[in-house]
C-alpha cells in the first residue's frame, strides 16, 4: 500500500512538473490588410498541439514541446506560413500575416503580347484539338493560328505568318525554345506551302504577337512557341488515311521511357481529281516522311526528349513568269529536309526552387530547284543550343539565366544557260545571353524585366534588347497590360552574298492590353505601335525601276538606310458559355503600316499588309452521335499591288477576300478502339477570290494570281488502336 501511495505521488509529482513547465503560445492571424481571419489553423509541426484562431483571429495553446520547433499556420485561400521558434520560456507570442493564395481570379499575369486564347491562368496554349477542329485551318498548326488569332494574317499565294504588319521572314518558329530553320515545305511560286509539322507532334503552342519574352530572339515581330509531347499514357498503333496522305505509326510505352515512330505517304493526285485545279501541274506534290520520338523520364523532377523528322518530297509546275512577259515557264522542285531536337529538364534541389532546361538541335535542309534550263541548289544547315537556369520563389516570382549558341551554313549555287556556274557560300556564328525576371509587387501588380545581348558574325556586331513588361489587376476579372522593348534580326541571308557588311535590323514595340475573362468568356483588346529602323534597302540600276517578282535575286547595291512603322488594334473574343456545347471565336485585327525597305520606291503601305482582317469561327460539340462540327468565316481587305501604269506607287488594291468553311469530326471506334472520320469544305462558296496581279514589262498585259482551286474537299480517317480503348484526354473533355 505504502509503494502504490508512493508511486502515485510521484505519477502526480511528474504531471504537475509537466504542465507547470508547459509553454503557452499566444498570438494572432492577420491577412494582408490586418484584419483578422477566423478559424485559421496554428499548429507544432510534427505534433497535436495547436488551436484555432477565434472570430477576431486570435488563439492560444500550451505545449510541453521544448527546444527548436517549428510552428505552421494554414488558412483556406492563403498560402501556408511557418514560423521557426524556441520553446525556452513560460509563454511566447506570435503575429502571422497570410499572404493570399495564387489564383485566376486575385492575381494579376504578365499577358501583354502573347495571345491567351481562353481563361487559363498564365500563358494559354492552343491545344491539338483546337487546331484540327478549326474549319479553314486544314489541320495546320500556322494556318490556324492565322485563324486563331488577332494581328495576324493569311495572304493566300506567300508561305508563314504576317503578324502586325511585319514580313513573314519576321515570324519565328520554335520548338521547345529551338529556333526551327525551315518550318515550311518549299513553296512553289505563289503557292502557299503548309508548315512541316503534324499538330498532335505537341502538346499546345503559344503565340507571341509582340514584346515577347527576352528569352528569344532573331525576330522583328512575332515567335510561335510549340512544345513537344511529354511521355504518353498507352502503347498504341496509329492509322490515318485521306485523299492526300497515308501514315501509320507506333508508341511503345515502357515503365519510364517511351519510343515512337510515323511513316506518311503522301501524293496530291486522288485530291487534285476531286476538284478542278487551277495550276498546270506538271509534277503533282508528292512526300514521304519519317519521324521518330524518344521520351525518358529517369525521375519525377527531370525529364529528356528526343524528335527526329526526315522528309524528301518533288513537284513541278508551269507558271507565270514575270520576267519572260508572262509567258509561262516550268518550275520543278526537290527537296530534302532533316531536323533533330533534343531537350532536357530537371530541377536541381528538392523543392524543385532551380531548374534547369536545356536542348540542342541539328536541321539541314537541300532545295534543287529548276525554272526552265536553269538550276538552282539551295542548302541550309543550322546547330544551335540552348541552357536555362531557372530560380522560383514563394512569392511566384522567378529569375532565369540563359544562353545560346547557333552555327548557321548557307550555300546557293546557280547554274544558268546563259552564264557561268556560281557557287556562294555564308557561315553565320551567332550567340546569345539573356536574364529575365517575373515578379510581383502586389497580387494585382506584376511585371517581367528582361536583356538580351546578342553577337551574329554576318551583322559583324552585339546589340542589345532591353525589354519589359507590367499588369495591374483592375477587377476581379479584368487587367490592363504594358509592354515593349527592343528587337533585333539579322536581315535575310541572301543579302550578304553580295554585301557582307550589312547590320542587324532593328523593330522597337509599344503594346497596351486590356483583358477581361469571366463566365468562361474571354474579352482582349490591345494596340501597339512598332517603328522599324536599319532595314535593308535595295537600289536598282535604272532609277525609279521597281522589280515586282517575288521570286527575284537581290544583287544590287543594298544598305541599312531602311525605316517603317506599323500600327493597330486587334481585338478578340471567345465565349465558352452563351452556347450549350458550342464555342465561338471572334477576331479582329486593324492595321496601318508603311515602309521603305526592300526594292521599294517610297515609303509606302507594303505589299504583304491589309488594313483590315476578320475571322468569326464557331464549334459545335454533339454528344449523340459523338461529333464536332466547326464553320469558319474569313475576310481580309485588299493589299497593295504594283501597278506600272499607275504614276502613284503601290496605289492600287486588290479585291477583298472573302471564305467560308466547314470541319466535321465523326467519333467512333472499332471493336473498343478510338476512330475518327472527318469531312471538310473550304471556301465552301466556290468565291473567286484574287490574292495579287502581275503585269508584262510593258504595262499593257495583266494576269491574275488565284487560289490553285477555288473550293477544295477533303476527307479522311484517323484510327488509334490500344489496350486502354479509351478516347483522347481532349476528346473526352469536350
Amino acid at each position: 500500500m505504502k509503494t502504490f501511495t508512493y508511486l502515485l505521488i510521484l505519477y502526480f509529482l511528474f504531471i504537475a512538473t509537466q504542465v507547470f513547465s508547459q509553454t503557452l503560445v499566444t498570438g494572432k492571424v492577420l491577412d494582408e490588410k490586418g484584419k483578422g481571419l477566423p478559424g485559421a489553423n496554428i499548429s507544432l509541426k510534427g505534433s497535436y498541439d495547436g488551436a484555432t484562431a477565434d472570430a477576431e483571429g486570435n488563439f492560444k495553446f500550451n505545449t510541453s514541446e521544448k527546444g527548436e520547433q517549428v510552428l505552421v499556420c494554414t488558412f483556406v485561400g492563403f498560402e501556408t506560413s511557418n514560423k521557426n521558434l524556441v520553446l525556452n520560456q513560460a509563454s511566447i507570442e506570435v503575429v502571422f500575416k497570410l499572404v493570399e493564395m495564387a489564383n485566376e481570379l486575385n492575381t494579376v499575369t504578365v499577358t501583354a503580347g502573347t495571345f491567351e486564347a481562353s481563361d487559363e491562368k498564365k500563358t494559354t496554349l492552343i491545344k491539338p484539338l483546337d487546331i484540327v477542329t478549326t474549319a479553314g485551318g486544314g489541320a495546320d498548326i500556322t494556318q490556324t493560328m492565322t485563324l486563331l488569332t488577332p494581328g495576324s494574317q493569311r495572304n493566300g499565294e506567300s508561305t508563314g505568318m504576317f503578324v502586325r504588319g511585319g514580313s513573314a521572314q519576321e515570324s519565328k518558329i520554335l520548338i521547345d525554345g529551338l529556333t526551327v530553320q525551315n518550318a515550311y515545305n518549299t513553296a512553289s511560286p505563289d503557292v502557299a506551302s503548309r508548315s512541316r509539322f503534324a499538330p498532335f507532334q505537341f502538346k499546345g503552342s503559344a503565340f507571341s504577337t509582340g514584346g515577347y519574352s527576352a528569352q528569344y530572339g532573331q525576330a522583328l515581330s512575332a515567335v510561335l512557341l510549340m512544345n513537344t509531347t511529354d511521355l504518353p499514357t498507352e502503347t498504341s498503333y496509329t492509322v490515318n488515311a485521306n485523299l492526300a496522305q497515308v501514315s501509320a505509326g507506333y508508341t511503345h510505352l515502357a515503365e519510364n521511357h517511351s519510343l515512337s515512330g510515323t511513316l506518311a505517304y503522301n501524293n496530291l493526285t486522288p485530291l487534285f481529281k476531286v476538284y478542278p485545279q487551277n495550276i498546270d501541274w506538271i509534277k503533282i506534290p508528292e512526300q514521304i516522311n519519317a519521324s521518330a520520338s524518344y521520351r525518358l523520364k529517369p525521375s519525377a523532377d527531370a525529364n529528356f526528349k528526343i524528335d527526329a523528322v526526315y522528309a524528301k518530297s518533288e513537284s513541278g509546275m508551269m507558271f507565270t513568269n514575270t520576267e519572260q512577259n508572262l509567258s509561262l515557264s516550268k518550275f520543278g522542285i526537290k527537296n530534302n529536309n532533316l531536323l533533330l531536337t533534343s531537350t532536357y529538364q530537371k530541377a536541381l534541389d528538392k523543392n524543385a526552387e532551380w531548374v534547369l532546361k536545356s536542348g540542342a538541335s541539328y536541321s539541314y535542309n537541300q532545295d534543287l530547284l529548276s525554272v526552265n534550263t536553269d538550276a538552282f541548289e539551295k542548302t541550309e544547315q543550322r546547330s544551335q543550343f540552348r541552357a536555362v537556369l531557372v530560380k522560383s520563389f514563394d512569392n511566384n516570382s522567378n529569375i532565369l539565366f540563359g544562353t545560346e549558341g547557333h552555327v548557321a551554313q548557307y550555300g546557293l549555287t546557280l547554274e544558268q544557260s546563259n552564264s557561268d556556274k556560281k557557287t556562294y557560300q555564308l557561315t553565320d556564328n551567332f550567340q546569345a545571353l539573356f536574364s529575365e525576371s517575373e515578379f510581383y509587387v502586389t497580387r494585382k501588380l506584376a511585371g517581367r524585366i528582361g536583356i538580351r545581348a546578342e553577337h551574329s558574325s554576318l551583322a559583324s556586331s552585339f546589340n542589345l534588347a532591353p525589354r519589359f513588361s507590367l499588369a495591374y489587376k483592375t477587377g476581379l476579372y479584368s487587367q490592363v497590360s504594358v509592354a515593349g522593348g527592343s528587337f533585333y534580326q539579322t536581315p535575310d541571308y541572301q543579302y550578304y552574298y553580295y554585301n557582307k557588311t550589312l547590320g542587324y535590323e532593328k523593330a522597337n514595340h509599344a503594346v497596351l492590353n486590356y483583358q477581361l475573362i469571366k463566365d468562361n468568356r474571354t474579352f482582349r483588346v490591345e494596340a501597339y505601335y512598332k517603328k522599324y529602323e536599319n532595314l535593308v534597302r535595295e537600289y536598282a540600276e535604272q532609277e525609279n525601276y521597281f522589280d515586282a517578282n517575288p521570286q527575284r535575286f537581290p544583287n544590287g547595291r543594298t544598305d541599312n538606310s531602311g525605316k517603317g512603322f506599323s500600327q493597330g488594334i486587334d481585338v478578340f473574343f471567345r465565349d465558352n458559355k452563351s452556347f450549350k456545347n458550342g464555342q465561338l471565336w471572334v477576331n479582329y485585327s486593324y492595321c496601318d503600316a508603311k515602309r521603305l525597305s526592300g526594292n521599294y520606291l517610297t515609303e509606302t503601305q507594303p505589299t504583304f499588309v491589309s488594313n483590315h482582317n476578320l475571322n468569326v469561327i464557331y464549334k459545335q460539340y454533339i454528344a449523340k452521335p459523338m461529333m464536332t462540327v466547326s464553320g469558319t468565316y474569313s475576310f481580309t481587305s485588299g493589299r497593295p499591288y504594283y501597278n506600272p501604269n499607275n504614276p502613284v506607287f503601290l496605289a492600287d488594291r486588290t479585291p477583298n477576300v472573302h471564305n467560308t468553311s466547314i470541319w466535321l469530326n465523326y467519333l467512333t471506334n472499332i471493336k473498343g478502339n478510338f476512330m475518327v472520320v472527318y469531312f471538310s469544305v473550304d471556301n465552301v462558296l466556290g468565291t473567286h477570290n484574287v490574292y495579287n496581279y502581275r503585269y508584262s514589262a510593258d504595262g499593257k498585259t495583266r494576269t491574275e494570281v488565284r487560289p490553285a482551286a477555288y473550293r477544295t474537299f477533303m476527307i479522311g480517317t484517323f484510327i488509334t488502336i490500344s489496350k486502354k480503348k479509351v478516347l483522347p484526354e481532349d476528346m473526352r473533355k469536350n
